[in-house]
């Protein structure tokens, strides 16, 4: 007899929280046997508050022109080197 193999797929559907049509469909779709829902979560939501103040200022600076390029970065620490290496 051969052997049958199930294949699962996972898929993602995203739906607002406060939409009843959402949340309507959602329990319809814990009723079925052949559905599995897991509820996860946005990587943003797991971040402490210190973390997505920083993300933010980091954006900030980007979008007001604060920021410098890898060349000009190098060239800094290839100076601060050598200032430390000449003491």
């Amino acid at each position: 007899m051969a052997k049958k193999f199930i294949i699962m797929e996972d898929y993602t559907l995203r739906v607002p929280d406060n939409n009843d049509n959402a949340l309507a469909l959602l329990n319809y779709l814990k009723t079925l046997d052949f559905v599995e829902l897991t509820k996860t979560r946005d990587w943003w939501d797991e971040l402490s508050e210190g973390n997505k103040k920083s993300i933010q200022k980091g954006l900030d600076d980007i979008e007001n022109g604060r920021v410098h390029s890898d060349k000009e970065i190098r060239a800094s620490v290839r100076q601060r080197i050598l200032k430390a290496k000449m003491g």
